[in-house]
C-alpha cells in the first residue's frame, strides 16, 4: 500500500474539523433549548407585552408549563384545536390524528400562553415548545 497523498490527508483533516464544528454548533442550540425548557416562569420576561386592552374589552394573558396547567384549561385548548383545525389539517398530507395532537398539546415541554377577559372567559391560547429543527435552536409557535 502506498502513501496517502498531501491533499487526501488535508481534506480528512478538513472534513474532520468540519464534523466537529457542527458537532460544537448543534451542542450549542442544544444548550440554549435545554436553558429554555428549564425556565419555571416565562411572565416575567415579558410582562408588559400580557395585558391587551381597547375600548371594548380587557384581555390579561399568562403562561403555563402544560403540567401546571389547569386540565379544564388544556382540555378547552384541545377542543377549539379540533373545531378550528380539523377540516384544514384533514386537506394536507399530515391528515388529521387527534390521538398525536392530543400527544403533542400534552407533552412535557409544551407551554401555553392563554387570555382570558376581565369576566376570566377563555378567549384563546397559543401553544409553544423550545425545540432542536435539523440542528438549529427553533421556537415552535
Amino acid at each position: 500500500m502506498g502513501k496517502k497523498s498531501t491533499t487526501s490527508v488535508n481534506k480528512s483533516k478538513e472534513k474532520r474539523q468540519a464534523r466537529k464544528l457542527e458537532q460544537h454548533r448543534i451542542a450549542d442550540g442544544m444548550s440554549f433549548v435545554t436553558a429554555a425548557n428549564k425556565l419555571k416562569d416565562l411572565a416575567p420576561l415579558c410582562k408588559e407585552l400580557l395585558v391587551y386592552s381597547n375600548l371594548e374589552i380587557v384581555i390579561d394573558m399568562s403562561i403555563h408549563r402544560v403540567t401546571e396547567l389547569d386540565k379544564e384549561v388544556l382540555y378547552w385548548a384541545i377542543d377549539l384545536t379540533e373545531r378550528n383545525m380539523k377540516k384544514l389539517y384533514e386537506t394536507c398530507v399530515w391528515g388529521w390524528n387527534k390521538e398525536r395532537k392530543v400527544e403533542e398539546m400534552s407533552d412535557d415541554a409544551a407551554w401555553y400562553l392563554i387570555a382570558r377577559d376581565n369576566n376570566k372567559k377563555l378567549q384563546a391560547f397559543s401553544h409553544f415548545r423550545f425545540d432542536m429543527d435539523f440542528g438549529e435552536p427553533v421556537l415552535y409557535w
